[in-house]
């Protein structure tokens, strides 16, 4: 491909300069001729390295070829030729043809813009002693990589996870400091107590088995404690919302300000632990109240009845 390439480009904009030039011999101070080696090279740019001008050797009438790992931008490649010394350049997915007309008196800068935001510089310049047929540019950059490039992506994918880790270690202190957090609201001087109960509830509805199974009463909060069974043999339960009401001459509805449960999704025959937290209701005589588990985007509902706090 790249020889193909390389030949359609020579035909294309100067056929007898370029074989000419194939075997062309420089002259020397002296007046003798020496041959110019053309040669085939791999060109690493990292992050030391970046901010230099890195060196391609051209020579008049014999192509170029610069490969990149990453497709080029469409037009990506340019070239401020003010003089007319090239001929027009050649660009594909990945590679670009370079064609001077003549040996470059001095240095021309090329910009070279790929797909993934990254913009290279090179530098343009013709030696006596050799000529490079072929470039293989590949790219090393971690800190100076392109946002849209594979090794930014990389280290953003690294990062993201570490977040991810630290979150997950972290959960359990999470929750002490908010706990700690509610203790440094309360009134010092209020009497506070830490209550645990059984509570007997439990209803099968929907090919659901649900059960109350405890409530605890810390600094002004309920959590109620519930088991769930899917005994749908082949559909999985997902909780959408909790509703607590309590109970009396009037229902009156209970804001629940937190719904904890083991599984995202309760697969069939399987069992879970569910944690619904609202706040205390005020207390009165055999207090009770009725909590209601909605599916997501289904019609499996429970409604657990007369629940006493």
């Amino acid at each position: 491909m790249l020889r193909s390439l390389a030949l359609a480009v020579l035909v294309t904009v100067a056929p007898a300069a370029a074989l000419a030039a194939g075997n062309a011999k420089p002259a020397r101070a002296d007046g003798a001729s020496m041959k110019r080696e053309l040669r085939r090279r791999s060109l690493s740019i990292n992050d030391r390295n970046v901010s230099s001008l890195p060196e391609i050797h051209v020579a008049g009438g014999i192509a170029t070829i610069l490969s990149f790992q990453v497709p080029l931008r469409d037009g990506g490649a340019f070239i401020a030729d003010v003089n007319g010394l090239m001929n027009p350049l050649s660009q594909s997915e990945r590679f670009v043809v370079l064609v001077p007309k003549k040996d470059l008196r001095a240095p021309l800068p090329l910009n070279v813009s790929l797909a993934d935001g990254t913009v290279l510089t090179f530098k343009l310049l013709t030696v006596a002693t050799d000529a490079d047929a072929q470039v293989d540019v590949v790219l090393d950059l971690q800190k100076h990589a392109a946002p849209d490039s594979a090794a930014a992506l990389k280290a953003s994918l690294i990062s993201v996870r570490a977040q991810l880790d630290e979150c997950q270690a972290g959960s359990a202190t999470a929750g002490v400091a908010k706990i700690a957090s509610l203790f440094i609201q309360q009134n010092l001087d209020a009497p506070h107590a830490f209550e645990r109960h059984a509570v007997r509830g439990g209803d099968k509805q929907s090919r659901l088995l649900v059960e109350a199974r405890w409530a605890y009463r810390l600094l002004g909060m309920t959590y109620l404690v519930l088991t769930v069974e899917n005994r749908d043999p082949s559909k999985s339960w997902v909780l959408d919302r909790a509703e607590v009401k309590l109970r009396g001459s009037s229902s009156v509805d209970v804001k629940v300000l937190s719904i904890q449960a083991e599984l995202a999704a309760l697969p069939p025959d399987v069992a879970e632990k569910l944690v619904v937290a609202f706040a205390t209701p005020p207390q009165t005589a055999r207090q009770k109240v009725s909590l209601s588990l909605f599916e997501r985007d289904g019609s499996r509902h429970v409604v657990l009845e007369g629940l006493e706090l």
